[in-house]
């Protein structure tokens, strides 16, 4: 984890606006609005509430209501957090990992990619997908037919939103060098990170 100071400030509570109110209210309830959120990031991202807001429910959609099946997405979150080195992506999404049933030794083997053996076909396909999205900003015909018999096509297009969203987001983070939340160790300790 970068030890470098965070390039903006998180909001203080002497500074919130309604319109930070609302982006804490959309991303933690409708106590988060007279509480502050819960989440520090969050207060990081209401430097710019109109635009956080908009952003992260397109993101949540993403997260929670996604047509792809959750541990598919996560391993692909997981896999662009660890090859963009975004620290808070990949401790954040180790969480939603195993819950949505990646085993611990799976998240560690996504810091190997797609070479790593145990991946499945259909696994190694998400994993090259992230990579040539990386590399390319687009994919192969041969990934895209491959990809093409396991999911459908707002599967597909999903897939491709997901990937640029968290490829996107993950800059973000790193360039605004936004810090682990507290209460992390642990995963930090078990998982590591992609800098460290």
């Amino acid at each position: 984890m970068s030890k470098l100071e965070p390039r903006i400030p998180p909001v203080k509570d002497s500074e919130w606006t309604e319109e930070m109110r609302d982006l804490f209210e959309v991303m933690e309830g409708p106590e988060a609005r007279e509480k502050g959120p819960s989440r520090e990031i969050i207060k990081y991202l209401a430097q710019h509430p109109a635009l956080s807001t908009k952003f992260l429910a397109f993101g949540s959609h993403l997260l929670f209501q996604s047509s792809l099946p959750d541990r598919e997405r996560e391993l692909v979150t997981l896999y662009i957090a660890w090859r963009t080195k975004s620290d808070y992506e990949w401790i954040s999404h180790v969480p939603f990992g195993l819950h949505v049933g990646l085993s611990a030794e799976e998240i560690l083997e996504v810091k190997k990619g797609p070479s790593s053996s145990l991946w499945s076909d259909k696994d190694r396909d998400l994993l090259v997908a992230v990579d040539q999205y990386l590399e390319n900003y687009c994919l192969d015909d041969e990934l895209w037919a491959s990809l093409s018999r396991e999911w459908d096509t707002p599967q597909m297009v999903e897939l491709l939103f997901t990937i640029g969203n968290y490829m996107l987001f993950s800059g973000v983070l790193n360039t605004l060098r936004i810090p682990l939340e507290a209460g992390t160790e642990e995963f930090v300790k078990n998982f590591g990170l992609p800098e460290g």
